[in-house]
């Protein structure tokens, strides 16, 4: 089985494991809550409490109904005198009512002209029934007043209305209501109940069916994170075993896979550097046998010519006038190309065994003057910060060769007699040498090679003199670098470490 469908069963696992428990107590929960919706014992208590309060509004509305009516046919035609007054408040309060009032029609609305209370009762809101009574009254009547009065009102002689009532809760009526329509609802509940649970049941099953449909997805996906970086990982591990070691990943996934990730992405440049470094020892290794063989070779040639050359040159006197001066042209020309021979043969001597610097506290400034002072050819400006010393550690003789190097490459770079540029300055805890040229710029097909042997875009060249500084500037902890120049040419710098204060880039030496 694959890590991956084992990460998927896994994680499918925890998630459905809780949801299936769960599922099932919430099932079993809630069917048993809905058993209890219903309940014939409720039911038969509703049903005694709804007989009970409508009995006791009907003798309640009977009781008001009879009491307004005997008041009315016992009610004085005028206003009521001090002792009526008292003897119907007493009456009142004997009859368990709350108020008489009476109401007269003036203007197509009920206004009311009397009222009595029970005798020690303060009412600090009068309740005004005028626009409940109805517009014609042909007969007693009960009035449920949402205010909370119920009250009988029964018509007077000379056409006022009698109100005789108590005062209820404002939302008795509203109560009375509520309990008749529970009680004609409560009987559904056992319907309801029924068929809720087995709703119930199909519910939780597609909340179950849900919940693994989108457990199984996530899982899938989370696997399928987890997974993918180490398929990518094996993957890439096999093609390093191969022998591609460019092979690179995009760390992703949790913070250990990307870790891995970038791990093995560090690794493998390591061992690309690596490798690279080893070929480029191969090469050098191999370069530099050869250029030993070269030298070797060019000495033991060059040894024998030189001396004939001399022996000619000593018999010079010998030869008739008129031929002397074309043998002199001759041996001179020959002399020359046994000079270029010879410092050939000394480039390959010294880029075969370059011998092991011998470090001192040396002016980078002088060796750079000094060696500005070999081309006389070709003007060379120098420079220096403040005119002072830039002090590195280092071998002056590996050194001049180095700086040498890049002066004659520059001066042969431009036309004759061109101008060239030295400048030395102090770029933080780096001593950088600068040569500028104005020749043709940096050949693009040779832009990356400059450095290697044998490479060169003189005719005459050895293509040892950049590999010689660059292994030079190696030695000392530095670096060389050629980049092409604004304007045109060449600008070619060496860094190295500076020792002792650094100072201010200076003027023309």
């Amino acid at each position: 089985m694959t890590l991956r469908a084992r990460l998927v069963l896994a994680l499918l696992a925890l998630a459905l494991i809780p949801t299936a428990i769960f599922s099932v107590f919430t099932l079993d929960l809630l069917s048993e809550g809905a058993t209890r919706w219903y309940s014939p014992q409720v039911d038969r208590s509703l049903a005694s409490a709804r007989e009970v309060t409508l009995t006791s509004l009907t003798r309640l509305e009977a009781a008001v109904l009879a009491q307004s009516g005997s008041w009315a046919a016992a009610w004085p035609a005028g206003r009521l005198t001090p002792a009526r007054r008292t003897a119907v408040s007493a009456s009142l309060r004997a009859a368990g009512l709350d108020f008489i009032e009476v109401y007269r029609r003036r203007s197509g609305a009920w206004s009311r002209i009397e009222d009595v209370v029970p005798p020690g009762v303060m009412v600090v809101e009068r309740r005004d029934l005028g626009d409940q009574l109805p517009d014609t009254l042909d007969g007693p009547q009960v009035v449920r007043s949402r205010s909370g009065v119920l009250a009988g009102v029964s018509p007077l002689p000379n056409g006022d209305a009698l109100v005789a009532g108590m005062w209820v809760p404002p939302d008795f009526f509203s109560h009375v209501d509520r309990l008749a329509r529970g009680m004609a609802y409560y009987p559904r509940l056992d319907v309801v109940s029924r068929l809720w649970r087995g709703y119930l049941g199909l519910l939780v099953a597609f909340v179950v069916l849900g919940l693994v449909a989108v457990a199984l997805l996530l899982a899938g996906v989370l696997a399928r994170g987890m997974s993918r970086p180490l398929s990518e990982l094996s993957s890439a591990i096999e093609r390093v075993a191969a022998g591609d070691l460019s092979t690179r990943i995009a760390p992703r996934g949790a913070l250990e896979v990307r870790s891995l990730g970038a791990s093995f992405n560090a690794m493998t440049e390591r061992l690309e550097a690596a490798r690279e470094a080893v070929q480029r020892a191969e090469r050098e290794a191999a370069w530099r046998d050869v250029a030993r063989k070269l030298a070797h070779e060019f000495k033991n040639l060059l040894t024998p010519m030189q001396l004939s050359l001399q022996l000619l040159e000593c018999q010079i006197e010998a030869v008739p006038a008129e031929e002397r001066k074309i043998m002199t042209e001759n041996l001179q020309a020959a002399m020359h190309e046994l000079g270029h021979l010879s410092r050939l043969a000394e480039q390959f001597s010294q880029y075969a065994r370059l011998p092991e610097p011998r470090f001192e506290r040396v002016d980078l400034v002088e060796i750079v003057r000094a060696a500005a002072r070999l081309q006389s050819q070709v003007s060379i400006e120098v420079s220096s910060p403040g005119g002072g010393a830039v002090l590195v550690r280092g071998d002056r003789l590996l050194l001049s060769r180095a700086i040498h190097n890049l002066l004659l490459n520059a001066c042969e770079a431009g036309p004759p007699g061109a101008p060239v540029e030295a400048r030395t300055t102090v770029e933080g805890d780096r001593a950088v040498v600068e040569i500028l040229d104005r020749g043709p710029g940096l050949p693009g097909s040779l832009r990356d090679r400059l450095f290697e042997p044998y490479v060169s875009t003189k005719r005459r060249g050895s293509g040892l003199g950049l590999s010689l500084v660059r292994d030079v500037a190696l030695q000392h902890g530095g670096s060389v670098a050629l980049e092409d120049r604004p304007g045109g040419g060449v600008r070619a710098v060496l860094a190295l470490p500076v020792e002792g204060a650094p100072g201010r880039e200076g003027e023309a030496a």
